[in-house]
């Protein structure tokens, strides 16, 4: 009884959707953002700036293990004094790595999300015209939607207007 009651407010649903007179259509701005000049161009700087930092903090890495081996193979050679001093210095400058590390990975995480941010700005005002000059009153995200007809994704028209108007941009 309930699966019936339930699909018929479905079909009541769903015929009033579909008589409706709104223009409605979807799209995947993550698609854009990814696959426009500017956000391949953006991707290629991504991994170009991780690559440099894991590199960078793999370098520390590698020379605080150097150290911690040096230290650990002077342990009986060593007063307990100077011992303890190496270890307490190697300490300090683990702590510091992890630091620097924390800092790092912030740093190129606000890159990345405020370059994404930018991509955004100049699509909002480019997507908002076109659905003006298209008379498009709804627009769905693409990644909400369970089913929808390929003719009423505009994805595909909006990456082109945006790659014509934006090849490269700077981004900080």
């Amino acid at each position: 009884m309930k699966f019936f009651f339930r699909s018929l407010i479905f079909f009541f649903l769903l015929t009033s959707v579909s008589n409706s007179n709104e223009n409605i259509r979807f799209i995947d701005i993550n698609l854009i953002v990814n696959n426009s000049k500017v956000g391949k161009s953006l991707n290629e700087i991504i991994i170009k700036k991780n690559n440099e930092i894991t590199s960078e903090l793999q370098n520390l890495k590698n020379e605080l293990d150097k150290k911690k081996e040096k230290i650990l193979s002077q342990k009986n050679v060593l007063k307990k004094d100077e011992y303890n001093q190496l270890v307490n210095n190697y300490d300090t400058e683990a702590k510091k790595f992890n630091e620097i590390r924390k800092n790092k990975m912030n740093n190129f995480n606000n890159f990345r999300i405020n370059s994404q941010k930018k991509i955004l700005e100049l699509l909002n005002p480019l997507i908002t015209n076109y659905l003006n000059n298209q008379s498009i009153q709804i627009l769905f995200q693409k990644e909400q939607i369970i089913f929808g007809d390929d003719k009423l994704d505009i994805t595909k028209e909006v990456l082109t207007l945006f790659d014509k108007k934006h090849d490269k941009i700077k981004f900080e």
